[in-house]
């Protein structure tokens, strides 16, 4: 008995080393990616004895001044033995660190799950980035209940590698989205090409991205251009009066989205081009800045689109508009994207919006306010912040008809002056639902199906996009980023209930959709359980959370009052982001919660204030909204990190 309770014991360690297959097994071989592998063999040490491990490395990209490593492990013999000796699943978890010679330490924990079989051996894998140097890699696996049931260890040389690592170089199924866990990881480094042949001034790719830290641009420049300004954001950084028209720029330590402009004009101080550089945009394929340049004296305004390709992508289409009239549509990949719009047209609109659409269907988009100074919609400069603000009277309703003036916004306790307003109908929406898929949400389906189709029909409109995403142990896309309503809601009633429950991955994927699109934003996601299976950790998702611009709002069913943690856990993302929590008894009442969203979506204001803090990146900042009319308080984040 003894001896067959080892093997048992044994078994399931071998299948928790080689669990999780469908969150790393790829349709795209790893030498594509970065360098090629370090494949090692040791031994895993289990109560039943010892079985040899293999351990493959390969280094994906540069994250900042880290490797982004992904780690694979198998063990067949395990494998084998567990399946012959009748063990057909497992669940566990997988603890470790990365431990260099000075002894400190990069520790990691991640659960796996998965069925067990004498066909197939699979592999489990994870992704960690680490400062190039020697490591020893030490692992223990974990039964449910916390006992080690077996343990390894290796050695890792991470050498630096010269590809800058991006979402898409990890993917956490085949073909699909990215893993949570590449989403955290990456620093978003981008590369870029020139563009536009009848540009006077032009931003020129930088040898080298870098995400954080010092960057330096050059600008490309032809007559009559004699000055050239360089602006990151809102901050004036060089005057430039000749050649090396260049600046170098500290970008900080926390990588972020920001837009370098350069702006030239000729020895009579006369505007005559300007440029836009995008950094840190994901793994977004093209950036787009619109670059209105105002004539009053002719009576026009000059309309130029930067567009930047990033990793390779090249734009199909660019299009146009002035509220929801196109203006003109682009079909060369090469530019220039410019037009010219007569004033009285362009003071009467309410935002100007650009698309560009490359090769691979995938989208950039900006949207410029025509209105008040220059607050571009989602923040495109760093000290312009807006907020999504529902507005409620003391029935819980809300309210419409509201306008800037009643507003009053803090950040920290001081007064900040609004500098942009827009009802939030005006403004197109992209929507994202995500649905759990774990086996406890069987009987609740049929109405989340329902709901979730209904939600789509009721809010898709012109210019409006969604997208769908179902989730068990591992986020799967169900349909992705498109305006077609049609096929947003045959989607919505695709989820199927079985499996376990990987919900803070799957928010991080939702809102990592949002990454390169602009205008209002909005993720719902419909659970009844606590998350039991994924990579990044609550901390990781809250911090996600702060600074993705979206609320979130969570439908959550059949939810125990005993379920404390999950519920403080629902209530604190969705009060951050500016959403709220639905808890339901009954999943026949997820149809009215999905209507009360769609009312609150349409009745949304956005303001916009410029920010004065003198908090570095990266810090915390508290955001207090109230509403100057009796009765109506204002609902919106929590605060935000830049």
């Amino acid at each position: 008995m003894l001896a067959h309770r080892g093997i048992r014991i044994a078994a399931r360690a071998a299948r928790v080393v080689a669990a999780a297959a469908a969150l790393t097994i790829l349709s795209v071989p790893a030498v594509a990616f970065g360098q090629s592998g370090q494949q090692q063999q040791t031994q895993v040490s289990t109560e039943g004895g010892e079985f040899p491990l293999y351990v493959t490395a390969e280094y994906l990209g540069m994250a900042g001044m880290k490797t982004v490593v992904r780690v694979r492990m198998r063990a067949p013999e395990l494998t084998m033995a567990a399946a012959k000796r009748g063990l057909t699943s497992f669940s566990g978890e997988l603890k470790g660190s990365f431990v260099r010679k000075d002894q400190t330490a990069e520790p990691f924990r991640y659960p796996v799950s998965g069925d067990i079989s004498t066909h197939t051996t699979f592999t489990y894998g994870f992704l960690h980035a680490l400062a190039p140097g020697d490591y020893t890699l030490q692992i223990s696996l974990a039964a449910p209940g916390g006992r080690v049931v077996g343990q390894a260890s290796t050695q890792l040389s991470v050498p630096e590698v010269g590809t800058p690592f991006t979402p898409d170089l990890a993917p956490g199924e085949m073909g699909t989205m990215p893993s949570a866990e590449a989403v955290v990881i990456a620093d978003e480094a981008d590369g870029a090409a020139p563009g536009g042949a009848g540009s006077k001034l032009k931003i020129l790719p930088p040898d080298r991205e870098a995400p954080i830290g010092l960057l330096r641009l050059d600008a490309s420049v032809e007559p009559p251009i004699s000055k050239v300004e360089f602006w990151l954001e809102d901050k004036l950084l060089v005057r430039r009066t000749k050649p090396p028209y260049s600046v170098e720029i500290d970008l900080g330590d926390v990588p972020r989205r920001q837009t370098v402009r350069a702006v030239g004009y000729d020895a009579s101080g006369r505007l005559i081009d300007e440029d836009a550089w995008s950094i840190n945009q994901g793994s977004a394929r093209l950036a787009i800045k619109i670059l209105p340049q105002e004539d009053p004296a002719s009576g026009k305004v000059r309309v130029k689109l930067a567009v930047q390709s990033i990793a390779g992508g090249v734009p199909k289409s660019v299009e146009l508009f002035l509220d929801d009239k196109k203006l003109k549509t682009w079909d060369s990949p090469s530019g220039p994207y410019e037009l010219t719009i007569p004033m009285t047209d362009y003071t009467k609109g309410n935002f100007l919006r650009a698309t560009a659409v490359g090769e691979d269907g995938g989208e950039a988009n900006d949207i410029h306010m025509t209105k008040g100074p220059s607050t571009t919609v989602e923040n495109v400069r760093v000290d312009v912040v807006q907020l999504h603000i529902s507005a409620l009277d003391k029935t819980n309703h809300f309210v419409k008809g509201l306008a800037e003036d009643d507003f009053k916004v803090q950040e920290d306790g001081r007064p900040q002056k609004v500098t942009g307003f827009e009802v939030a109908e005006k403004l197109p929406l992209t929507i994202g639902l995500v649905v759990d898929g774990s086996g406890s949400m069987d009987k609740s389906m049929p109405f989340v199906h329902d709901a979730g189709a209904e939600l789509f029909r009721g809010l898709i409109r012109d210019k409006d996009k969604g997208f769908v995403i179902e989730f068990r142990e591992q986020p799967k896309m169900v349909q992705e980023l498109t305006g077609d309503s049609a096929a947003l809601q045959r989607a919505a009633r695709e989820p199927q209930a079985r499996g376990a429950t990987a919900l803070f991955d799957s928010v991080v994927l939702g809102l990592y959709q949002f990454r390169a699109l602009q205008g209002r934003k909005a993720l719902v996601v419909v659970t009844d359980g606590a998350d039991n299976h994924s990579h990044v950790d609550y901390d990781t998702l809250l911090r996600y959370a702060r600074s993705a611009g979206a609320p979130i709002f969570f439908i959550a069913v059949n939810l125990s009052v005993l379920d404390f943690g999950i519920r403080k856990q629902l209530n604190e993302v969705a009060t951050e982001s500016g959403g709220e929590v639905f808890h339901l008894g009954s999943a026949a009442k997820i149809g009215e919660v999905t209507k009360r969203i769609e009312e609150e979506l349409r009745s949304q204001y956005i303001v916009a204030f410029r920010t004065d803090s003198q908090k570095p990146d990266g810090v915390y900042r508290a955001v207090t909204v109230a509403v100057s009319k009796p009765g109506i308080t204002a609902r919106t984040i929590k605060g935000y990190i830049p």
